[in-house]
C-alpha cells in the first residue's frame, strides 16, 4: 500500500536516476530518511509559527520520511486543517496515523537524524548529519545553516508556510542523496546538494494583508487546489466562498501530495472531501463535473476571480476563453512550480502555456513541489485581493524547488507568437 501511495513520488525520483534502480531502493531511501523538527514554546507561541511546524511535518510525512517531533505540547492558536485536535503534538500524532500507510510521527529525538530542522533559535545539541534553521518574514520563508534569531511572531502565515516548503525540499534531497550510486548524470550532484542559505519569496514585503477573499472559483480539486485552500484557510479571520469544479473521486495515489486529504477519506469524491473540511472562515461548495466543451455551459458564468490548478493544459485555455475578470494559474512540471495571473488585455493563459506538452498517464510529482505551486497561487490570489492591480513585471513567478538558494523568478509576460487562443481569435476575426 505504501508503494501505491508514493507512486507519483517514485516516478519523479526516477527522472534523475538510472532505469535499473528498484522501487524497493527508492522506498528505502524515502522511509530511511530521519528528520527531527525542533521548536521550543517561545518559538511556537504564534499561529504563524504553528503553521510552519505543522506544514513541515505533514509535507515530510507525505514523502514517507521518519519525522520526530521535538516540541512542547501546546494549544493550537488557530485552525490547522486537516488536524482534528486542538493541541499541537496530539493533533499531529492523530493525523499522522491517517496519512501514508505505515508512516507515523514520533515524539522525542531519534538516536541519530539525517536532518535537523530548528525553528528560530530553539536549542538543539543532539547529533544530526545536517542542521538547518528556519525563520520567516511576512511573505518570505528563510533557511540558514547559522543559528537564527527567535521566530518572527507576526501573525501572517505566508512566509511561514514558505519556510515549511523549503524544509521539506531539503528533507527530500537527503533521500535522493542516499541514491547517489544510481545517479543518471553528473547534474544529479548539483541538483540534490544541500542549500545552506535559502529564501522563498511569495510577494514583496510591503504587500498588505487581507482577510476577506470574496467569492471565487477553483477549476480542479487536485493537489494545487488542496495546497491553495490549505494556505488560505490559515489567514487570520479569513472569510470567502469557493466553488470547486472537480469530477473525480480520490484514491490512495493522491496521499503523497493532497495537503487536506486523509487516508480514511481518500476514496471520497474530491469535492465532497473539500466541501466537508473545516477551513476556518472559508466555505467550499462543489460542482461534480469535468469542465470541458460539453459541460462548460452548465458551469459558466464563472465568478469574477478564478483559480486554475488543473494539469490538463487545454483546460487552462478553455477557462481563459470564458474571459474571467481575473485568472490565476498554478502549475508544476518536474521540480519546477509556477504561477501567473491574467486579466483582459494582458497576455493570457495560452501565452503562458502555449503548448499542450503534458503526456497522458500518471504525472510524476512530490509533496513539496505541489505544495509550493499551490502556496504560490494562494499568495498571488491574496496579493490581488489586497491591492487589485498587480505590477506586470510580476505576472509570472517561477520557483526552482530543489534550489531555493536561487530567488524566485518574477517576470512579465508578452503575447506569445504561438498562443493558441490569440490564433483562434485572429481566425474568428478573419472569418467574420
Amino acid at each position: 500500500m505504501l508503494r501505491k501511495a508514493l507512486d507519483r513520488t517514485l516516478l519523479l525520483m526516477r527522472s534523475r536516476l538510472k532505469e535499473t534502480v528498484s522501487d524497493e531502493a527508492l522506498l528505502d531511501a524515502l522511509t530511511g530518511t530521519t528528520v527531527v523538527l525542533i521548536a521550543d514554546e517561545r518559538n511556537l507561541q504564534s499561529h504563524s509559527a504553528q503553521c510552519a511546524f505543522v506544514s513541515a511535518a505533514m509535507l515530510m510525512a507525505r514523502s514517507g520520511h521518519r519525522v520526530h517531533l521535538v516540541a512542547p505540547e501546546i494549544s493550537l492558536i488557530g485552525a490547522q486543517p486537516p488536524l482534528l485536535r486542538d493541541r499541537l503534538i496530539e493533533g499531529l500524532l492523530e493525523v499522522g496515523s491517517d496519512l501514508l500507510p505505515d508512516v507515523e510521527f514520533h515524539t522525542g529525538p531519534p538516536e541519530k537524524a539525517d536532518l535537523a530542522i530548528v525553528f528560530g533559535d530553539s536549542r538543539w545539541s543532539d547529533q544530526s548529519d545536517l542542521t538547518l534553521h528556519l525563520n520567516a518574514t511576512r511573505w518570505s520563508g528563510e533557511l540558514s545553516a547559522i543559528n537564527a534569531c527567535s521566530w518572527n511572531e507576526e501573525d501572517w502565515p505566508f512566509g511561514r508556510l514558505a519556510a515549511a516548503g523549503i524544509a521539506a525540499s531539503e528533507a527530500f534531497k537527503v533521500s535522493m542523496r542516499k541514491l547517489h550510486d544510481h545517479a543518471a548524470s553528473s547534474i544529479f550532484y548539483k541538483l540534490f546538494a544541500p542549500v545552506l542559505e535559502a529564501n522563498l519569496a511569495l510577494a514583496p514585503e510591503g504587500t498588505p494583508k487581507i482577510s476577506h477573499l470574496g467569492t471565487f472559483d477553483c477549476v480542479s480539486g487536485g493537489a494545487i487546489t488542496n495546497a491553495t485552500l490549505f494556505a488560505l484557510a490559515r489567514i487570520p479571520e479569513v472569510s470567502g466562498q469557493a466553488r470547486v469544479i472537480e469530477p473525480e473521486p480520490g484514491d490512495l495515489t493522491n496521499m503523497n501530495r493532497y495537503m487536506l486529504m486523509r487516508r480514511s477519506r481518500c476514496t471520497l469524491r474530491k469535492i465532497v472531501d473539500l466541501a466537508t473540511q473545516v477551513l476556518a472562515g472559508l466555505q467550499v461548495a462543489g460542482v461534480e463535473h469535468r469542465y470541458d466543451e460539453e459541460t462548460r455551459w452548465g458551469i459558466e458564468p464563472f465568478a469574477s476571480k478564478v483559480l486554475v490548478g488543473v494539469d490538463h493544459i487545454p483546460s487552462r485555455w478553455l477557462v481563459q476563453q470564458a474571459n474571467p475578470n481575473w485568472l490565476g494559474v498554478g502549475a508544476t512540471e518536474g521540480f519546477y512550480a509556477s504561477v501567473s495571473f491574467h486579466a483582459p488585455e494582458l497576455a493570457c493563459a495560452g501565452c503562458a502555456h502555449p503548448e499542450n506538452s503534458k503526456e497522458a498517464g500518471a504525472i510524476p510529482t512530490v509533496a513539496f513541489v505541489s505544495y509550493i505551486g499551490g502556496l504560490m497561487l494562494a499568495a498571488l490570489f491574496a496579493e490581488h485581493a489586497a491591492q487589485n492591480n498587480l505590477p506586470l513585471d510580476r505576472q509570472r513567478r517561477i520557483a526552482t524547488t530543489l534550489r531555493l538558494d536561487r530567488p524566485v523568478t518574477w517576470e512579465s509576460l508578452k503575447i506569445h507568437e504561438n498562443c493558441p487562443l490569440h490564433h483562434q481569435a485572429d481566425r474568428e476575426k478573419m472569418s467574420a
